[in-house]
């Protein structure tokens, strides 16, 4: 056998002293530093005070009682692997705490070698477990430092630039104000990317705050575009409303929606050529109208999701590039951009449609997009009616 690192620490529980003290001699032998204990108030006391890498552990032994052990190493989440030694009466219950979580057993009788190459395993099963925890805290790290030291810097920069545009520094020309909007919607660009990078995390990590509240989709529709106006004219680009005013409510997170509406934009404006038109649509649909046959079948509509009378339907049409077939399921991925050729000039992370799928879902509702090379594209949003005295007239 290869010896262990001294840092290895391997704790032996059993009242039986025979056999402990054989145990802990072969793995001392085989360089892992051990301590053995004889009952479960001293294997408790033990793990308090030192850092254990493995711990062997007897099941139902009078004394050494290995399940008030193995519920210590959970309750206070401690990272040591645990394998329970067991006899053929109880191999079951050991069965039962290794899909719990305990990494192995080992039924009594048993050998040197094989209780060797099981504790070889669990330490280096361990290794890897500690390596991948390390890496995701230094994603969370990333993450953070994303959000406080890029992030706050870049507002400040828009805000620097703002008042340059605005003449407070000076007469602006027609030509530098148009280079100074266009330095700020950079800025902007790389403050969205981060905000989908940051949210994306929160949900993943099941932290991400949604205040659902009941708002006009029509009119958080109308906020969004005023502010994409100016960019798709600056492209030659037709931006065009079409929102009923007369519908019901949706129970949204209004910043979440409203994010969503600008990524979806955004892509239209980044895909659409000169020349172009975008339609940003919102209207009410009965559910005996709608066809839930022709939905993709990445969309998994939620239980009664089709039963509940009518939804809104947001949808944003482009004339742009189009995405191919092979794209249009993968696209809702995180870092995954569509193919397509045009646009692809301007960049972006491939995060904005991932983060529009976790949030409308968030929000109860489905989002999916249809497509065709070279013909543009649209993406549907579906939420449900909030009904409040307001019937849904349908299309």
């Amino acid at each position: 056998m290869n010896a262990q690192k001294p840092s290895e620490k391997i704790l032996v529980v059993s009242d039986q002293a025979d056999n402990a003290g054989v145990i802990a001699q072969q793995l001392l032998e085989a360089g892992f530093a051990t301590t053995w204990v004889g009952d479960d108030t001293a294997a408790i006391s033990a793990l308090e005070s030192e850092d254990f890498s493995l711990a062997l552990l007897d099941v139902m032994a009078p004394k050494a009682n290995g399940i008030e052990v193995l519920s210590h190493i959970r309750d206070t989440g401690k990272n040591t692997a645990v394998i329970m030694m067991t006899s053929g009466c109880n191999e079951n219950l050991a069965v039962e705490h290794v899909k719990g979580g305990v990494v192995d057993y080992l039924s009594k009788p048993f050998t040197a070698d094989d209780m060797l190459q099981r504790v070889m395993r669990a330490i280096a099963n361990r290794r890897v477990l500690l390596e991948k925890q390390r890496l995701e805290q230094e994603k969370d790290d990333f993450v953070s430092m994303l959000s406080h030291d890029m992030k706050n810097p870049l507002t400040a920069v828009i805000g620097s630039i703002d008042i340059m545009r605005e003449g407070r520094l000076g007469p602006v020309n027609e030509e530098q104000a148009e280079y100074l909007h266009a330095a700020i919607d950079s800025c902007n660009e790389v403050i969205a990317m981060i905000d989908n990078l940051l949210d994306i995390h929160r949900f993943e990590a099941g932290r991400m705050q949604m205040n659902l509240t009941v708002h006009g989709a029509a009119e958080i529709l109308r906020t969004v575009t005023r502010r994409f106006k100016r960019i798709a004219e600056h492209d030659g680009i037709r931006l065009k409303e079409r929102l009923s005013h007369e519908m019901p409510k949706i129970a949204v997170d209004k910043n979440a929606f409203s994010r969503v509406i600008a990524n979806l934009l955004a892509n239209a404006v980044k895909f659409t050529p000169e020349g172009g038109e975008i339609i940003v649509s919102c209207l009410c649909q009965k559910d005996t109208e709608m066809p839930w046959e022709r939905l993709p079948a990445y969309v998994n509509l939620p239980e009664g999701f089709a039963d509940q009378g009518c939804h809104v339907r947001v949808s944003v049409r482009d004339t742009g590039s189009g995405i191919s077939a092979d794209d249009l399921g993968l696209i809702f991925e995180r870092y995954v951009q569509s193919r397509s050729g045009v646009g692809r000039e301007r960049g972006g992370a491939g995060l904005g449609l991932a983060f529009c799928k976790m949030a409308v879902e968030e929000c109860g509702g489905v989002i999916w997009a249809e497509s065709e090379a070279g013909d543009g594209s649209e993406f549907t949003i579906l939420l449900p009616c909030h009904i409040n005295g307001t019937e849904c007239s349908g299309q």
